[in-house]
């Protein structure tokens, strides 16, 4: 319990971090904007779509705080339960007691505290507990300590209604952000003269273009010299590890992730036909049979941490203050992640946005 509530805590608190950042980078909106040049443009969108991601991100990270509060919550409703039978139990042992007193000629003083609504006032009192049987303050004990642990969990189970309440309102909170920046990245496109959205277009295209013929040729350069053939029957985007079979559990999740180069990006997505940045991650090691969850902030604590001089392929690596992106080591000093609308799930250098550290999950 208390791990769970340390490492919701802080998921919590990096997401509200990140909601901060995003919306102090929030532009104004239906401010009058003077026409802006090409590169403006793009410079804009990538501003937006950075945003977007932050956004998305937290959201991601508030579902899966959603998930595990949910789970904590189920335990604790199942405990209530338990602790409810145990205190009907013992109740009833009581019962048995006033009946026998009863049936003896009447029910002592001591015996008349056993249903008192406060029983574990009496136990602190030791000339009580002196003048009883030790079976009836036996029986006290047990009464007391069932409405104890039932009072307990009670409490904490109100207080994780209130986190999930909490949890939910931010992850609505972030999903609309998210909406908003894309209806305004929209926005800036349909600004655009017809020219400046074809050389826009153009452009973005000669990107994903460069980098589809290096992902070729790094799958090209890691097939085994005695597989020709395979190669040849190798899909488009595949990536081939050296080692083939036995190859490492890094290099086989990385796989998975070279063959989704060239697809689109989407917000929250986790394939098979697009992804967001965590969602590629997550999906390339579930192919190896590693849970991951669907969120960066998430994901930078579920693995070994490892130096820039240490990584090896299949490393996650991870970007930006506050950290809000993630993507998978290749080798050579480059990565493949999923990178933004504009440029879909891509190969860059390993040191083309602001690192932050690196995590081996197996």
């Amino acid at each position: 319990m208390a791990t769970y509530r340390t490492r919701t805590v802080r998921l919590v608190s990096i997401a509200a971090s990140a909601s901060l950042v995003a919306i102090a980078l929030l532009p104004g909106v239906g401010q009058a904007q003077p026409k802006l040049t090409l590169a403006q443009v793009e410079a804009r969108l990538t501003t937006l779509q950075s945003q977007a991601e932050i956004a998305q991100e937290a959201a991601n990270t508030a579902q899966v705080a959603l998930v595990a509060g949910q789970r904590t919550l189920n335990d604790l409703n199942a405990r209530i339960e338990r602790a409810q039978a145990a205190l009907a139990t013992a109740q009833r042992s009581i019962g048995q007691l006033a009946s026998a007193a009863y049936r003896s000629g009447g029910m002592d003083q001591t015996l008349q505290l056993l249903f008192a609504d406060n029983p574990t006032q009496f136990l602190a009192q030791a000339s009580v507990l002196n003048g009883m049987s030790r079976h009836q303050a036996d029986v006290l004990r047990t009464v007391a300590g069932a409405n104890d642990r039932l009072a307990q969990d009670k409490l904490a189970a109100a207080q994780e209604v209130g986190l999930l309440k909490n949890l939910s309102n931010q992850a609505s909170r972030h999903e609309a952000q998210v909406q908003t920046l894309v209806n305004q990245a929209q926005g800036l496109l349909n600004s655009l003269q017809a020219a400046q959205r074809a050389e826009l277009a153009r452009q973005q295209a000669a990107t994903r273009a460069r980098q589809q013929a290096a992902q070729r040729a790094m799958a090209q350069a890691n097939i085994n010299n005695n597989s020709n053939r395979a190669s040849r029957a190798t899909p488009r985007y595949s990536y081939v590890p050296k080692g083939g079979g036995n190859a490492s559990i890094g290099a086989r999740a990385l796989a998975y992730a070279m063959a989704q180069v060239g697809k689109p990006y989407v917000y929250a997505g986790t394939g098979p036909y697009a992804y967001d940045c965590s969602g590629l991650t997550m999906m390339a090691y579930r192919s190896v049979g590693i849970s991951l969850s669907h969120s960066s902030f998430a994901q930078w604590d579920e693995g070994m941490h490892v130096s820039v001089g240490s990584l090896q392929p299949g490393d996650l690596v991870f970007y930006y203050q506050p950290m809000h992106h993630v993507g998978m080591y290749i080798g050579g000093g480059m990565i493949v992640h999923a990178s933004n609308p504009s440029t879909g799930v891509e190969i860059s250098p390993l040191m083309s946005m602001p690192y932050d550290g690196a995590v081996r999950p197996y």
